[in-house]
């Protein structure tokens, strides 16, 4: 068996970021740059009001005539002259002569006249060409995480398309003759099935998505089911079988497909028989076959995985030192993973820790790691958090 600081590494490094693609920027939410992108214009690309007022010369007095109007959308024909000035709102193109924008709050109106009521500085709610961005500069570096204002940015300098790391094709495959699908009747010595569920569930709950495979316990069925999943996925996530009963064929079966095994079993609680290998350029992850220990197992390990192959590098979930709620003990030789709930700087331990129960999971927004090494926390010791995706 390995640490879980060595299981970590070990994927880490056998981790590349994946191919890219050409995606409309319809489409490139929650994708991360594969180039840096330069400006193709200056934003604004005009001088800009920044407010509905009166465009005019600052050094023309306080009265001016009105001699036009110019409005969002409009080409500006206007040149203004000294005591000359333009009805302007919101987003409309500065004119030639015009060095400032009074708001209309401090403007008199009479007729085509107008009186400026305070003074003014130059520039004044003005949105200069180019403040924002200049043609020709860095808009955007490789690797930068396309989020909601990423992609209006991207819209704002009149791109359609970008290059992107691609989002891995992934399966899960459910091994077991127990299992029963929700909505079927069950039978005496049977469960319903829930791992694909709630591992396509977290999935997409990250930005990804999965195909579901079911496989019955059976070698020559679990081997051609696995071959199957490679052949379609950059990454394969299998979920039992993967223990030493007599019944689980997971790993005999990659073995046999020549999967390189990375590592099998980390000093850990749960999911100790946690699988990791690799096949040329495709991943394989061997999760236990209890729920909370799966989905553990996916948070600690497979999420910052795929985050890397996306190219994300701030692929890890999120850590912080939190104080802790309540006593804690346990062996020395493993790390626990403690599903949790943190409020107001603290962190509280759930019931229900079981590797086969689900529930406390309902409420847990974090895990703590009570590391390899060490038996004993008290009340307010500091524990390493890790934040779970919303």
């Amino acid at each position: 068996m390995i640490s879980v600081k060595e299981a970590i590494e070990r994927i880490k490094d056998n981790t590349n970021k994946g191919r890219t693609q050409s995606l409309s920027i319809n489409d490139a939410l929650n994708h991360v740059l594969a180039e840096d992108i330069l400006s193709p214009i200056n934003m604004p690309p005009f001088n800009q009001s920044a407010m509905d007022g009166y465009a005019l010369h600052t050094h023309s007095g306080s009265e001016y005539d009105l001699i036009g109007e110019t409005k969002a959308g409009d080409a500006s024909a206007y040149s203004l002259n000294s005591g000359q000035a333009i009805r302007i709102f919101t987003g409309g193109m500065i004119p030639k002569g015009a060095d400032a924008v009074a708001k209309q709050e401090i403007v008199t109106k009479s007729g085509q006249k107008i009186v400026i009521n305070e003074a003014i500085s130059a520039q004044a709610n003005i949105r200069p060409m180019g403040e924002q961005i200049k043609q020709g500069d860095l808009a955007f570096n490789k690797g930068t995480f396309l989020n909601a204002g990423a992609v209006g940015y991207l819209a704002t300098l009149g791109l359609t398309h970008v290059e992107v790391y691609r989002r891995p094709q992934i399966s899960i495959i459910a091994t077991g003759n127990e299992l029963t699908k929700p909505g079927q009747t069950l039978e005496s010595g049977k469960i319903y099935e829930s791992n694909t569920f709630m591992l396509k569930a977290a999935l997409q709950s990250t930005g990804f998505d999965a195909k579901i495979l079911t496989v019955h316990d059976d070698y020559a069925a679990t081997r051609n089911t696995i071959e199957k999943a490679l052949k379609a996925s950059d990454v394969v996530l299998l979920t039992g079988g993967i223990s030493v009963g007599d019944y689980d064929f997971v790993e005999e079966a990659l073995n046999e497909l020549g999967v390189q095994n990375i590592f099998y079993k980390v000093k850990q609680k749960p999911g100790k028989p946690l699988y990791f290998g690799k096949k040329e350029d495709k991943m394989i992850f061997a999760l236990p076959g209890n729920p909370a220990a799966a989905l553990s197992c996916f948070y600690v390990y497979v999420f910052s995985a795929l985050n890397q192959i996306m190219g994300r590098e701030d692929s890890d979930l999120r850590t912080l030192k939190l104080k802790l709620k309540a006593p804690y003990k346990k062996s020395p030789n493993l790390t626990h993973f403690l599903k949790a709930y943190m409020h107001d700087g603290e962190v509280e331990i759930l019931p229900a820790q079981s590797s086969a129960m689900l529930s406390s999971f309902i409420r847990a927004n974090c895990i703590i790691v009570a590391e390899e090494g060490k038996e004993e926390w008290n009340i307010d010791d500091a524990v390493d958090v890790l934040i779970l995706p919303n």
